[in-house]
C-alpha cells in the first residue's frame, strides 16, 4: 500500500490574510489485515513517506467562508489553524496553512513534522517570521493569532510539537481552547471516529466522520536512529476523504473517549482513505521532551 502525504498548507481566505497582516513581520504570514482485538499489528517493510500523500497545502486563495464548521463535540475546541505567510516572487506572498491541536493548557500544539518543513520553506525569505496558530472558536471576531516556536520533533513518526509564545491565559479576550486528551489504545476496526481540521484555509474547523478500516505498522528507513522497541510506526487507516490543509488534524472517538491519532495524509492507492499516526507515538514524543499531556477520562 502507498500513502500520499498531503500538502499541509493551503492558500488563505481574505479573513486569514487580514488577520496575518495585522501581526507584523514577526508573524508573517503499508497495509495489513485487521488484527484481532488485543493482538499487535504485523509489521510490513515499507517507509512512512512512501505510503502517504501529505495534506499540507500552498495553493491559490479560496473565497472567504467557503467551508463551514460542522463541529458538534466540545473536544473539538482543541483544534487550531496553523498559518505561515511569507514574501514570495513577483510581489506575491507565499501562503501556507495546516492544522494542529492543543495537548495542554501551556500552549503546546501537536502537528506533523512535514508541516514544519513546509512552513520553513514558505517562510524562507523572511528569517524572523514564524508559524502562527489561530486560537479561538472560529468566529473572526473572537480569534487571536499567536506566534509559535518548534518545541519538539520526531521525523521518523512525522510528528512535531509547537509552543505558543504567549500562554493561552495571556491571549486576552479569547476563551482558551480546551486541550485534547490522548488515548493510545489500539481501537478495533469498524469503530466510528471523527476528524476535525482546517482544509483549504477554511476559517472555521470542519468535522468529518468515518470508521477505522485497518491498522498497519510502517518500518522506518534503514538509516533511522530509532532505538530498539520503536522500530516501526503504528498507524490506522480511516474511510474519511480529507483535503489539503488537514495535515495535523486529530482523529478522535465520540463521547470524550480521546484522540487516538493524528492525520498525516491520504492513502496513495485509494485517496478516499486517510492515514493517521497512533496517539501512542504522540505520547512517546511528549514524554521524551517532558511535556505535559492528559489521558482520556
Amino acid at each position: 500500500m502507498e500513502v500520499e502525504l498531503s500538502p499541509q498548507f493551503a492558500a488563505p481566505s481574505r479573513n486569514v490574510v487580514a488577520m496575518m497582516s495585522s501581526l507584523g513581520d514577526k508573524s508573517l504570514a503499508t497495509q495489513r489485515p485487521a488484527s484481532e482485538p488485543g493482538q499487535p499489528p504485523a509489521a510490513v517493510p515499507v517507509c512512512l513517506l512512501a505510503l502517504v500523500v501529505l495534506l499540507s497545502l500552498a495553493l491559490p486563495a479560496k473565497a472567504a467562508g467557503q467551508a463551514e464548521s460542522t463541529a458538534q463535540n466540545s473536544g473539538l475546541r482543541a483544534v487550531v489553524q496553523l498559518l505561515a505567510i511569507g514574501p514570495g516572487g513577483q510581489g506575491r506572498n507565499q501562503e501556507c496553512s495546516a492544522t494542529g491541536f492543543l495537548v495542554n493548557e501551556d500552549g503546546y500544539i501537536l502537528t506533523n513534522a512535514h508541516v514544519i518543513q513546509d512552513a520553513q520553506r514558505c517562510l524562507a525569505a523572511s528569517p524572523k517570521a514564524k508559524i502562527v496558530a489561530k486560537v479561538g472558536g472560529g468566529d473572526a471576531e473572537a480569534v487571536t493569532a499567536v506566534s509559535c516556536d518548534v518545541a519538539g520533533l520526531d521525523e521518523d513518526h512525522d510528528l512535531a510539537v509547537l509552543k505558543t509564545e504567549r500562554s493561552l491565559a495571556a491571549l486576552g479576550g479569547v476563551m482558551p481552547n480546551e486541550y485534547a486528551r490522548l488515548n493510545p489504545a489500539e481501537i478495533p476496526v469498524g469503530t466510528t471516529v471523527f476528524v476535525t481540521g482546517h482544509p483549504v484555509f477554511a476559517w472555521q474547523p470542519v468535522t468529518q466522520t468515518g470508521k477505522i478500516i485497518r491498522h498497519m505498522l510502517v518500518q522506518p528507513p534503514p538509516s533511522s536512529p530509532l532505538p530498539a522497541g520503536r522500530e516501526a510506526t503504528q498507524m490506522l487507516v480511516i474511510d474519511v476523504t480529507l483535503q489539503e490543509g488537514h495535515s495535523g488534524s486529530p482523529v478522535y472517538l465520540p463521547d470524550g473517549a480521546g484522540v487516538i491519532g493524528i492525520v498525516v495524509g491520504r492513502e496513495t492507492a485509494d485517496p478516499t482513505h486517510s492515514v493517521a499516526v497512533s496517539a501512542r507515538h504522540i505520547i512517546e514524543l511528549l514524554d521524551r521532551y517532558g511535556m505535559k499531556w492528559y489521558a482520556k477520562p
